[in-house]
């Protein structure tokens, strides 16, 4: 499926090797863009201070808290933050210690076939 060319951003590199002038576009320019709102805490944009979530504030807390206090702020920073998806279930695991993952379910608003999509992000601390 093809979104609106008006639907893409510059992909962010994952890799080091990875092209700096490729596109996301789509179904990708969406789950990129979750990954950022869960990866970007608040007030870390100036222009922007509530955008984003604090999904990151939670990793060095224990499981009984972490889980849901970081399933909160995806859930929230989706909804308010990427008005272009529908968030189905966020679903959060702890991976190791101050490392956990979150499996984000989600549809493209705009998406006639409602296909469910899943974004996986890494949430841990980076020394």
């Amino acid at each position: 499926m093809v979104l609106d060319p008006l639907h893409w951003q510059i992909r962010l590199a994952q890799e080091d090797d990875a092209p700096w002038n490729e596109a996301a576009i789509g179904l990708d320019d969406l789950a990129q863009s979750i990954r950022l709102i869960c990866l970007t805490p608040k007030l870390s944009v100036p222009t922007e201070p509530e955008q984003f979530c604090d999904a990151l504030s939670y990793i060095d807390r224990v499981p009984a808290e972490a889980i849901p206090g970081i399933s909160k702020e995806i859930w929230e920073g989706i909804s308010r933050w990427e008005p272009r998806v529908v968030l189905e279930r966020v679903d959060v695991a702890q991976a190791g210690f101050a490392y956990f993952t979150a499996s984000i379910y989600w549809r493209p608003r705009s998406d006639v076939l409602a296909e469910l999509q899943r974004t996986d992000v890494d949430l841990m601390r980076v020394a």
